[in-house]
């Protein structure tokens, strides 16, 4: 399998059309199959609503066999006035119905090969969420079903939930994942960072999940001088830690982007990653092809 899933939260909005599509029909050159977007990306782009990337995703799937392809997208985090984490239209029932009626359309196809719920919906009950999520699968709209941002006491509510209706298991897993940890007062909305306690939770999980990550090159930020790290992740021994990549991946003639997604692979994760250009995923994928 392909090492890396193509991440496309920026398509559409900050990546043009144009680039969109050279970044796509690159990715399936090399041999990438697999597509990650959502129903609300980038609704955090000064221009965007949610649903550019599915959108520009289903304009470049007409001129593709569907079948080469797997289409990962996400539900249950799209705002509902403007740009807030504060209010998300949730994974009610109905609600994820329309809104897989509205990827579908978008994405200018009759299936999705994994629908994830995107974050946890407290205010929904876990079995309506996963009854009607198991029914997608049950009538062939969607093939695999996975969750993202889920906290741990979570994930095993659901697994009973699931084990004692007899619903369809969750393939996937999905969180905010990197080399580096974050500070502790570091604030993500409701994006779950995965450690390494919980990562060891959802590798002994019965159901097996593949374990995926995005973010994990921080927007580049491997790339710059370790003084300029996010807010999130500036402290002295991330800097330190990001130096010493740094060195490691000059001494070895490659890329740190590169060396960061080859330890995160190496380690069981896999990385959910993308790039403005087809020429700089080749430099971050030098490791892994």
């Amino acid at each position: 399998m392909f090492p890396i899933i193509l991440g496309t939260a920026k398509f559409g909005t900050y990546t043009s059309r144009e680039e969109s599509f050279s970044v796509l029909d690159g990715y399936l050159a090399l041999g990438g199959r697999r597509l990650d977007t959502a129903n609300n990306y980038a609704v955090w782009h000064p221009d965007g609503k949610g649903g550019e990337s599915e959108t520009v995703i289903g304009e470049w799937l007409k001129t593709k066999d569907r079948s080469d392809v797997e289409i990962m997208t996400k539900i249950g985090a799209q705002s509902v006035d403007g740009f807030t984490y504060d209010k998300l239209d949730g994974l009610s029932p109905g609600n994820i119905m329309q809104s897989i009626d509205d990827c579908l359309s978008r994405l200018q196809t009759d299936y999705i090969d994994v629908l994830y719920a995107h974050v946890d919906d407290e205010n929904t009950p876990l079995v309506e969420t996963w009854k009607t999520m198991s029914s997608l699968v049950e009538q062939g709209t969607v093939k695999a079903l996975g969750i993202s941002n889920y906290k741990e006491p979570r994930v095993l509510e659901l697994l009973d939930v699931i084990n004692q209706n007899n619903l369809e298991p969750f393939k996937y897993v999905q969180y905010r994942y990197t080399l580096l940890s974050p500070n502790i007062d570091a604030k993500f909305g409701p994006q779950v960072v995965m450690n390494e306690h919980l990562f060891g939770a959802l590798k002994h999980l019965e159901c097996k999940p593949e374990i995926t990550g995005y973010s994990p090159l921080l927007d580049g930020s491997y790339e710059f001088s370790p003084d300029e790290l996010p807010d999130e992740y500036d402290n002295l021994l991330n800097a330190i830690m990001v130096e010493e990549l740094q060195m490691q991946a000059e001494e070895i003639h490659t890329t740190t982007s590169s060396l960061v997604l080859k330890t995160i692979s190496d380690y069981g994760v896999t990385p959910v990653t993308t790039a403005s250009s087809i020429e700089r995923l080749k430099d971050n994928l030098k490791l892994l092809i």
